[in-house]
Parts: C-alpha cells; sequence; structure tokens
C-alpha cells in the first residue's frame, strides 16, 4: 500500500487557501487524438493520483482483461465520488465513442457544503461531457474546459441558499460504511438506491463516512442507470476497478 496516498490523497486543496477554488481536469481517450489525449487543468496532485490510480492503472487493467475474459461487461457510465474530510474528487466517466476507452471530466473541490455543491457539479458534469465527446477539435475542447472551468467556480463561490434534503443514511448504508471503516485493505460493498436524488445520496454517505471514519477515503461509484451504488474504502490495487465492467 502507498503510503503517500493514505498521507496525501485529497489532502492538498486546502493548503494554501482555506476557501480554494474548485479545480476542474479533463483526461483520457477522445477522439480528437489518435491515442491518450492531452491533459486539460490535471493541476493538484489529487487530480494526478485520481488518473493514475483510475486511468492509467485501473482501466488499463480492465482492458486487458476483458481481452481475455468472456461474457458481457458493463459500459463506463458512471459517476464516482472519492471523498475524504472536507475535499471530494467527483468524477464523470463515458465511452469515448471510438472504442478506445473512457473520456473523463473530474473536479476536485471543497465538499464542506457537499449536498449543494453536487446539485450543481453533477448536471454540469454530465451536460460538459456530452459537449466534449461531439468536438472534433483539440481547440474546441480546449475551450469548453475553459468555459467550465469558470462556470463551475462561480456557480460553487455562489451556492444556493436553499433547503436541503434529508441526509440521514439508512440502515443499509450504516452497516456497509462501519465495514468499510473497519478495513484496512481496499474493500467493496454495494448499498441498494433509496432516495431518486443522486446529490442527496451521495451527500447523505459522504456525511455518515465524515462522521465516523472521515480521515479514510471513501469511493462512491454509480452506473447509468443502476439500482445500487458501490463503495470501497482506502488505496484501490492495478485490478480493483474491475467492478465497473461487471455492475
Amino acid at each position: 500500500m502507498d503510503t503517500e496516498f493514505q498521507k496525501d490523497f485529497l489532502r492538498d486543496l486546502r493548503v494554501t487557501d482555506s476557501s480554494p477554488a474548485p479545480v476542474l481536469a479533463l483526461f483520457g481517450k477522445h477522439p480528437a487524438w489518435n491515442d491518450d489525449m492531452e491533459d486539460f487543468g490535471l493541476s493538484t496532485a489529487s487530480l494526478r493520483t485520481c488518473k493514475r490510480l483510475l486511468y492509467l492503472q485501473g482501466i488499463a487493467a480492465n482492458a486487458a482483461r476483458q481481452q481475455s475474459e468472456a461474457g458481457v461487461v458493463q459500459p463506463y457510465r458512471h459517476f464516482l465520488l472519492w471523498v475524504r474530510g472536507c475535499e471530494a474528487l467527483l468524477i464523470r466517466m463515458v465511452e469515448s465513442g471510438d472504442g478506445r476507452g473512457p473520456f473523463l471530466a473530474a473536479v476536485h473541490f471543497d465538499s464542506a457544503e457537499m449536498q449543494r455543491s453536487l446539485r450543481q457539479l453533477l448536471p454540469a458534469l454530465r451536460s460538459l461531457v456530452d459537449q466534449c465527446l461531439i468536438t472534433q477539435s483539440r481547440e474546441a475542447l480546449g475551450e469548453l474546459h475553459r468555459q467550465a472551468r469558470d462556470q463551475i467556480s462561480a456557480e460553487l463561490q455562489h451556492l444556493p441558499q436553499d433547503e436541503l434534503a434529508n441526509e440521514s443514511s439508512t440502515t443499509e448504508e450504516f452497516f456497509a460504511l462501519r465495514g468499510l471503516g473497519g478495513s484496512r485493505v481496499f474493500m467493496l460493498m454495494k448499498v441498494s438506491i433509496t432516495r431518486h436524488d443522486q446529490a442527496q445520496a451521495f451527500a447523505a454517505l459522504s456525511t455518515a463516512w465524515r462522521g465516523s471514519a472521515g480521515e479514510k477515503v471513501l469511493l462512491i461509484a454509480q452506473a447509468d442507470p443502476a439500482p445500487s451504488m458501490t463503495l470501497a474504502a482506502n488505496e484501490p490495487g492495478t485490478d480493483d476497478f474491475w467492478f465497473l465492467r461487471k455492475g
């Protein structure tokens, strides 16, 4: 296990600023490039770690495994949320359309206002990725990144102070999180989706985790559409993202 992951991941956004601006990154596969696309906005250590663990290691291992295993695999069409304390990474991952792998958009943000932030970020990332995948030029993709970066920064700095939905965890979620909190290795658990509001569902899990095991890293993953969410704690290994392909 990488001690640097345990020490540093999702602990770098607040180092120089008590009210840091969100950081938006784009990476992965895109039809405008023959292979891996140019990275946009990969400017925090946590975002670079995310790319290494999820994309360079995890997705690459999935591609190799898929060639050797029979059976239908689930397409990449997911939201993933990595949470620790008051920092988070929200990732939108979708098949790039050229059959070469997924395209990813990720936001590293201050998650003190998790539910309100997710209400802005979930639709923003979904829309951004859809626009990026129909964009054919590298220059246009760069302009989309700049526009989305500025828009997301403005929205998260002026969050609407509307009434929040209940963030209490369900009994199933409570016991799943308790089991994950006691684990020292990467461990997966599935929980049923009981809320129609995705921001509320992610926020409830994040709040419960913060209150019990907030010093550890929690990963929440949900495919489109799926009747469950997958939860995982601690640092993932190279082969641990195969669950994204198997549902």
